[in-house]
């Protein structure tokens, strides 16, 4: 795979770089026109070649909306402009390719049993074979990445990897009697792990044991851990098959809120500066106080037809309903401000840090969509009915 990529490399290169993989603006964009209080514009569009292999999946991290299409090929694209970064095509020995993880001057793609590294111009470096399947994602800083392997018999294990490393790649291994499917959370050198086994571990970056929990080095639950955990300077955040979301103290491991869901939470939450938004079954999007209330916190309110929290403001959060239309709710009351009236997009992405909605078409259309909030801005209306692009 890597020799047929540098083969369309430099085939692309020849033809004039990235415009080869995708042309940033539609040419059947509309015209920029005044806009209404209470809608959507368009702050950059991009359409790239995925003929004969649908886009699946969007990943945002950092300066890049990374975009995955259902053959394995990525397309990197700065989320500030919209302009195509580079295509590249992970080796995938098997499995679920999993988000990627931009680490230094690398990007890395976890998947089977190996994980590939790429420069973050997508050109291959190297891959590493593990003795182990991967079953979760990779977080990481500077050389070293962690990640959640399977062992024998049910149970699970933590890696601590050297990308840079030769040979003897591990560092160490943390062993769980369950599954490590979640994603673990790394925050100021402290790696939160959960469980199928219902335990959520804290250890360093070197392995230490940081809570004390009775005796014991990990918080436990009478549920699952099956989703991705969070964690920021106010708490760790996990979502438990008991049907509780749980925020604990990251030093100490005890609970300082926890939500209770109706039904078991598989699902990870979204943190934000002042929120949690967490998708549960059967009712939909909740959102919750992150920094007040009461330690079984009550929901600020529930949109029942929302599935996936997309990015927030400080009036309102955007979510994207079961309908693949976007839904402002305002996030102090819970009252739907405004809507999409069309639902033209059907792949997103969630974006905790600013207002900004990434969204994409199966085809390749991909959008940068900015609600507007006030009379008075000139733009490309987005998402309304008799839309062109």
């Amino acid at each position: 795979q890597h020799l047929v990529y540098l083969s369309m490399v430099i085939g692309l290169s020849a033809l004039g770089g990235c415009g080869a993989w995708g042309k940033k603006q539609s040419a059947n964009s509309a015209a920029p026109q005044a806009v209404p209080a209470n809608s959507f514009v368009q702050a950059w569009t991009n359409d790239v070649d995925v003929a004969g292999d649908p886009a699946r999946e969007l990943h945002l991290t950092g300066d890049t909306l990374f975009v995955y299409t259902r053959k394995h090929l990525v397309y990197a694209v700065d989320r500030a402009g919209g302009n195509t970064k580079y295509l590249a095509e992970p080796m995938v020995s098997g499995g679920v390719l999993h988000a990627p993880l931009p680490l230094a001057e690398y990007v890395i793609y976890p998947s089977g049993s190996s994980i590939d590294v790429l420069t973050n111009r997508g050109r291959p470096a190297r891959t590493i074979e593990l003795d182990k399947p991967i079953r979760s994602g990779a977080v990481g800083e500077g050389h070293t990445i962690y990640i959640g392997l399977d062992h024998y018999a049910g149970a699970g294990t933590v890696a601590s990897i050297d990308i840079t490393k030769p040979y003897k790649v591990i560092n160490w291994e943390l062993m769980t009697n369950g599954a490590v499917t979640p994603t673990p959370a790394l925050h100021k050198r402290v790696l939160y792990i959960g469980s199928e086994d219902g335990r959520l571990y804290a250890v360093t970056d070197e392995r230490g044991q940081v809570w004390a929990l009775d005796g014991k080095g990990w918080f436990q639950t009478q549920g699952k851990f099956v989703s991705d955990i969070r964690a920021d300077d106010t708490g760790v955040y996990a979502s438990n098959t008991d049907s509780k979301l749980y925020c604990l103290d990251p030093q100490s491991g005890r609970i300082r809120w926890q939500y209770h869901g109706s039904t078991p939470l598989k699902t990870a939450p979204v943190v934000t500066a002042t929120m949690v938004y967490q998708f549960v079954p059967g009712q939909g999007i909740v959102g919750l106080d992150k920094l007040q209330g009461e330690f079984n916190r009550k929901p600020r309110w529930i949109i029942k037809n929302a599935v996936q929290m997309l990015s927030e403001d400080d009036q309102n959060a955007y979510l994207r309903g079961r309908d693949n239309r976007l839904i402002a709710v305002n996030k102090r009351t819970g009252d739907v401000v405004f809507t999409s009236k069309t639902n033209r997009y059907e792949i997103f992405a969630t974006n905790p840090n600013d207002a900004i909605i990434y969204a994409a078409t199966r085809t390749g259309h991909i959008a940068a969509i900015r609600p507007v909030l006030r009379e008075g801005e000139v733009g490309t209306l987005v998402m309304m009915e008799n839309e062109k692009w």
